[in-house]
């Protein structure tokens, strides 16, 4: 019997025409673009997402809402398929998208949040200031003695800690090539993420701050679904705990690893990564390669997962 934990993934991974096929085939996805479209109409979410241009589509700020709303109407296009999750865990906005799903808070206040988030990071650190690079086949602790070895130098931070020789690396952009350069020396693999979201960085500290006094005034509910919160790797257990800790992603490490391993130890037997990407479901397989792992990046692959998930 399948013991379904599904991923909830940020910004990074948009690509022209994602959703356009549910979009107009099924209620489900529709809706939550469509009411995008009209709460927020000098957005233009279905022309951006469905016709590009690919730059402007690729942006940070872009791509953090636009994943938000496919992997909301991906969520209810499972469920119509009677595919549903006992457990979930999000990656940077991923998160907030997992708890709207699990009743935790509506869909639009997850919204209203995000887009105010992408107000406030393009107002303060803009756009280019940051670079994001995921960091494989090197211990954790010999990065983080390369991150340290920047203190006082430049912004260079651990965004997220994926496995015992697996993170994700943010850095102020003039610092990329420095940090690098130290990381190949000992070998690792490093691939960069041009839009990846800006979050999990302790610069960010002062958004987070403005952002959680918003935060705990949403009306919630406990969720219906088991949710990790990320940046302790544990369940979150009450309302309150999700007011006093989910904004926390904004400025700390995501544990990505931390969450996969409460998973499986939990019972989780197939993942589904909700978002666009495979970078969750990539992680999960790297974890425990005897269990499914499933992506729902486009139709093909959503209908196998409907067939597989059941």
């Amino acid at each position: 019997m399948a013991v379904i934990g599904y991923m909830f993934t940020g910004a990074g991974y948009q690509y022209v025409g994602l959703g356009k096929k549910a979009y107009d085939s099924t209620w489900s996805m529709r809706q939550y673009y469509d009411k995008v479209e009209k709460n927020y109409p000098d957005f233009k979410i279905n022309k951006l997402s469905f016709l590009g241009p690919e730059s402007e589509l690729s942006a940070e700020e872009n791509g953090l809402i636009i994943n938000a709303v496919y992997q909301r109407g991906i969520f209810d296009v499972l469920k119509d398929y009677k595919v549903t999750p006992e457990q979930m865990m999000g990656y940077k906005s991923g998160e907030l998208m997992a708890l709207a799903c699990a009743g935790a808070l509506s869909f639009d206040d997850a919204m209203n949040f995000l887009f105010k988030k992408r107000e406030l990071v393009l107002e303060e650190v803009g756009r280019e200031f940051f670079h994001h690079m995921l960091v494989n086949s090197l211990d954790i602790q010999q990065a983080d003695k390369i991150i340290e070895g920047f203190k006082g130098k430049a912004d260079v931070h651990a965004a997220a800690y994926n496995g015992k020789d697996s993170c994700i690396i943010a850095c102020e952009t003039k610092a990329a090539a420095a940090v690098e350069s130290l990381l190949k020396k000992l070998s690792a693999a490093v691939i960069h993420l041009p839009n990846e979201e800006f979050a999990c960085m302790p610069v960010l500290k002062p958004i987070a701050d403005r952002l959680k006094e918003e935060f705990v005034k949403i009306s919630m509910d406990k969720p219906v679904n088991r949710v990790i919160c990320q940046t302790t790797g544990e369940y979150y257990e009450s309302v309150k705990e999700i007011r006093e800790k989910f904004t926390d992603y904004i400025w700390k490490p995501s544990l990505i690893g931390a969450s996969l391993e409460a998973m499986l130890k939990n019972g989780v037997n197939t993942f589904v990564e909700t978002g666009p990407g495979t970078f969750l479901s990539r992680m999960s397989r790297k974890h425990d390669s005897s269990k499914r792992s499933l992506n729902t990046n486009d139709l093909g692959e959503l209908q196998k997962t409907v067939k597989l998930a059941n």
